[in-house]
């Protein structure tokens, strides 16, 4: 095909071979369709993007795309950017163009399709579009400039900062126009420094384009080409209106402080008569914390300054604000009134304890306020005393010389409330802490035996781990609770029938009748004392005993206080654990009662491990047994089975000699399945015993290097690897402990079995790894094997347990028993998994530390 044939729109069925390379290598995509869509030719670089299965083009079309091109093809050159999706589904942007090529069947048109990449344009595109956006939501006017300051740009955010609605209005204007003719100067030497590479920042008011005032700050930079030549200006406007008001706020607000320093120090002047008398008040009450003498004090040192005054001290009572301290001055009859009490509801008295601070009443209404005898006072001063945020007092004050107060007054009346108040506080607070240290001294004694009853429980705790006899554990138990309650006596019953029984004793009881009455049993019924904590399994404390509990004589009473408990074994109560205290009745303390209760509750769980114990020995006593008659019996049958089987094997062969050349076919097969059996027979008898040998061999403990077992094995396997395609995947494994032998024998097994089952497959695939658990390690082994039948799943390592035919896949069925009692040895456990995807898991746990192996 020559350049002609493309000009005329016209391109061969058949291209010569020169033109298809001369296509080739255009670095564009060349295809030709014809009127169904389909695909009848494309260049290299369209086979080499698209998959080789595709054969209609518009399947080439992204999805989102297609809509696009369902008219594009019209008979007219066109031309449409696309994505194209190439052999991975990668979409890619292309521009096409489609030109009809002449056909020879004019209703059966074809097209010329061209595939320009526009990629890297498109990247860049959309790069450009995200910074211009950008820029456009930043709040700040951000404006480029050319070197004479005309306006060329300004962001969105920049326009609604400025309130321009139309860009036209400005654009090329001079940007210093606009601002005031002030700060031009300004502007223009920051345009100056910027055409000169500097950056500069000023900051000036200038109205927007609708007339608002605001504040900038303005950053104006240079904008360099690639060369480093200025060829633009970037200026930014930052809105600081808000931040430029404050400042002028906080200005105005300096100086109104100022003029009130000044004042304040004039006042200052007036009050230091008041500080020099709250200072002669700290002084005069000292450490005093009796509140009638430091109100005592508060009154003389009022009318030591304010000689015209007069003063009272009330405390609430009842309902009533009652005076128990007032100044000398006071007349006898307003006294007498005021120490009767004023009602809480006088209303200038509830005024001031609402208002929780000094009240100044101007103009004293004495009637008003339920005290007729103080109508010749014109000013009364009310001020409450708060401890804790609770009216606890009043001081009040009263002239008759006027009837407004003064600041001086008003001053000092504070100052010697204020000291008052804080005086009374610190002798709450004092008070207050007298009693938290009395507290502290009993927290501090409860603490001290709380220690020692932990320092007893670990005691008892250690002991009782070593015990399992369940009477002595008791005794323990009853040893150290009595060390730490002194003056005391343990007993421990047991239900037997209708009679708790004394089962141990610790302590003496005081008493020969009480300890006869005790060791002769009592009744179920009439034992209170005993009968509650074990019907309501809770334990059960009397501060104050009464012998009549129990329907014992009134001669018992030398037992003052007592608790039982119940002691439950494997969530039954056991029995019933007491303790009686000698002497007068007192209340059991929180601490006796936690050391009670941990006594009992370690007890009960000592019981439970015993108990367990006990089973645990009687078990393995039972199974040790079950294992040497096991063994006994593999070992005989698998020796007293060789016999015969040797005189098959001896018989068969004579046989075959007696009767040479005159077997048939059938004849000499049968022989040939007696010997086999008999070979296989002798093979289970070998297994056996090695079975069997296996658990009477002792074990050789050491620290085993699983790492160098496995590569010792793949080694060992090599002979069945060879002339196989095996990819072995070991991940590093652990340091274990263990006979290093025996856990050969395991990964021989394991190994072994999974090239085994792995035979039928191209390529096997088998894995070795591990996981490090809390306390174990977990060693496994997959293969792409033709795995297991899980409902057979609890068969895998039984003896002789099978799950495959023998000419399907050798063995004896002995291996993976040998695997689970060797673990089993080792204190681990075997398992197997069928994973989803096919083959098997199997694999095994051994302790990190692993207790005695058998």
């Amino acid at each position: 095909m020559n350049n002609s044939d493309l000009q005329g729109g016209t391109l061969p069925t058949s291209v010569p071979l020169d033109s298809a390379s001369l296509l080739d290598a255009v670095p564009l995509l060349l295809w030709t369709v014809n009127s169904a869509g389909h695909i009848t030719w494309g260049n290299a670089v369209f086979h080499n993007l698209m998959a080789s299965s595709t054969t209609s083009w518009q399947t080439l079309v992204h999805p989102d795309d297609q809509p696009r091109v369902q008219h594009w093809l019209t008979g007219e050159p066109a031309a449409l950017e696309v994505r194209i999706l190439d052999a991975h589904d990668q979409p890619h942007w292309y521009r096409l163009h489609a030109q009809p090529l002449t056909s020879e069947q004019p209703d059966q048109p074809r097209w010329l399709l061209t595939g320009t990449p526009i990629h890297e344009l498109k990247h860049a595109q959309h790069q450009q579009a995200t910074l211009q956006h950008l820029v456009d939501v930043n709040a700040d006017c951000i404006k480029i400039l050319d070197l004479d300051a005309r306006l060329l740009s300004m962001n969105e955010g920049g326009r609604a900062a400025t309130e321009v609605d139309d860009f036209n209005a400005c654009a090329n204007l001079l940007w210093p126009s606009f601002w005031a003719e002030d700060t031009r100067p300004t502007v223009e030497a920051a345009l100056n420094a910027a055409r000169a590479g500097e950056r500069v920042t000023f900051e000036a008011a200038a109205e927007t384009f609708k007339g608002t005032l605001k504040w900038w700050t303005v950053t104006v930079s240079p904008l360099r080409d690639p060369d480093g030549h200025v060829t633009h200006l970037l200026a930014v406007s930052r809105d600081v209106s808000e931040r430029h008001a404050a400042q002028v706020a906080n200005d105005a607000l300096r100086a109104t402080l100022e003029e009130r320093v000044r004042e304040r120090t004039r006042q200052l002047d007036e009050e230091r008569a008041a500080l020099d008398a709250f200072v002669a008040f700290t002084e005069a009450v000292g450490s005093e914390t009796d509140p009638l003498r430091l109100a005592a004090q508060a009154v003389r040192v009022v009318r030591a300054n304010l000689t015209h005054l007069s003063v009272a001290y009330y405390e609430p009572e009842g309902e009533l604000w009652q005076a128990r301290v007032w100044s000398d001055d006071i007349i006898p009859e307003v006294v007498a009134e005021i120490r009767a009490g004023i009602p809480f509801s006088a209303p200038n008295f509830a005024q001031a304890v609402q208002s929780r601070g000094p009240l100044f009443v101007d103009g004293w209404n004495a009637d008003a306020n339920h005290v007729a005898s103080t109508r010749e006072y014109g000013a009364v001063a009310l001020m409450p005393l708060l401890i804790d945020g609770i009216p606890r007092a009043m001081l009040a004050a009263g002239t008759q010389e006027a009837r407004a107060w003064s600041e001086r007054e008003k001053a000092l009346l504070r100052a010697v409330c204020h000291g008052l108040h804080l005086a009374m506080e610190r002798a709450a607070h004092a008070a207050r802490l007298y009693e938290q240290n009395t507290q502290l001294a009993s927290y501090v004694e409860q603490l001290e035996s709380r220690t020692l009853a932990l320092q007893a429980f670990e005691t008892l705790t250690r002991e009782l781990a070593l015990e399992a006899d369940p009477l002595a554990l008791v005794k323990g138990a009853q040893d150290i609770v009595l060390s730490l309650l002194p003056d005391s006596v343990g007993a421990y019953h047991e239900l037997d029938g209708d009679t708790w029984r004394l089962k141990v004793q610790s302590g003496d009881l005081r008493d020969e009748a009480l300890a006869r009455t005790l060791h002769a049993g009592l009744p179920y019924r009439t034992a209170r004392n005993l009968r509650v904590p074990f019907e309501t399994r809770e334990a059960y404390y009397q501060d104050a005993y009464d012998p009549h509990t129990d329907q014992l004589p009134e001669a018992f009473r030398h037992i003052g206080t007592t608790a039982t408990l119940p002691v439950l074994v494997d969530g039954k109560v056991r029995g019933v654990f007491a303790v009686g205290l000698f002497g007068p009745p007192r209340p059991w303390s929180p601490v006796a009662r936690a050391v009670l209760a941990t006594a009992v509750h370690s007890l009960g769980l000592a019981l439970e491990r015993a108990e367990g114990v006990a089973r645990l020995s009687e078990e393995r006593r039972k199974l040790g047994l079950a294992n040497e008659e096991l063994e006994a019996f593999t070992y005989s049958v698998s020796h007293d089975l060789r016999t015969p089987v040797r005189h098959i094997i001896g018989f068969n062969q004579l046989l075959r000699r007696s009767l040479s050349g005159q077997l048939d076919e059938k004849s000499t097969r049968y022989l040939t399945v007696v010997d086999q059996a008999a070979v296989r027979m002798n093979t289970l008898i070998d297994a056996m015993l090695g079975l069997s040998r296996l658990g009477q061999l002792p074990m050789q403990s050491s620290l085993v290097d699983l790492d160098a077992v496995v590569r010792s094995v793949q080694q060992e396997l090599e002979p069945d690897v060879a002339g196989r395609d095996v990819r072995w995947d070991v991940a590093r494994l652990p340091l274990v402990a263990g006979d290093a032998e025996m856990l050969r024998q395991v990964m021989m097994n394991l190994l072994s079995n999974a090239l085994k089952y792995s035979r039928p497959r191209e390529m096997a695939h088998i894995e070795v790894w591990s996981e490090e658990r809390k306390r174990e390690w977990v060693v496994f082994v997959k293969d792409n094997g033709v795995g297991f039948d899980p409902r057979y799943q609890d068969r895998l390592f039984g003896v002789f347990q099978r799950l495959h035919r023998e000419d399907e896949f050798e063995g004896t069925g002995v291996g993976l028993a040998n695997v689970r009692r060797i673990i089993g040895r080792h204190g681990g456990t075997v398992f197997a998994e069928r994973p989803a995807e096919g083959g098997a898991v199997f694999g095994f746990s051994l302790p990190k530390q692993p207790g005695e192996a058998s």
